[in-house]
């Protein structure tokens, strides 16, 4: 049995309709405050890529209002916190690979049974490091936009 006319101009104008929005969300042709509240809500589900990328497209077409500025603002806050995280965590490291002489860590440290604890508390710290060289190039690509 074919399906009727009616039906078939219904499946093909929502199609259209969905892939027209999504092309519009896509590029950044919507409102500039549904960007906003989206990078707002993909920063309370920690997922700062998708904020920051929502924020480009808030900013990419239309000049910078109050709403962005505070964006801007929460984005960077965000990123600055976790940059203060991974720099407490690798001072922590530090603390533990390289104890002054007079401690019992650096006498621990020399015995050959810590070498493979202390092998991967470099490797962590060098990812660590790494992280935080990454976060502070997103922080510049995000000032640079403003």
């Amino acid at each position: 049995m074919i399906p009727s006319l009616s039906l078939l101009t219904g499946i093909v104008t929502g199609l259209a309709t969905k892939i027209g929005l999504a092309y519009l969300r896509e590029h950044g042709y919507m409102p500039q405050s549904v960007y906003v509240n989206k990078a707002l809500k993909a920063l309370e589900d920690d997922d700062l890529d998708e904020a920051i990328r929502n924020y480009n497209l808030a900013t990419a077409k239309k000049r910078s209002t109050d709403r962005t500025e505070i964006a801007y603002e929460i984005i960077s806050q965000a990123i600055m916190i976790r940059i203060d995280k991974i720099q407490a965590r690798l001072d922590a490291i530090d603390q533990v690979l390289h104890p002054p002489v007079l401690s019992l860590q650096y006498w621990r440290n020399l015995l050959p049974r810590n070498r493979p604890q202390l092998e991967s508390l470099q490797e962590e710290r060098s990812g660590f490091e790494e992280a935080v060289l990454v976060l502070q190039r997103i922080k510049n690509q995000l000032s640079e936009r403003t």
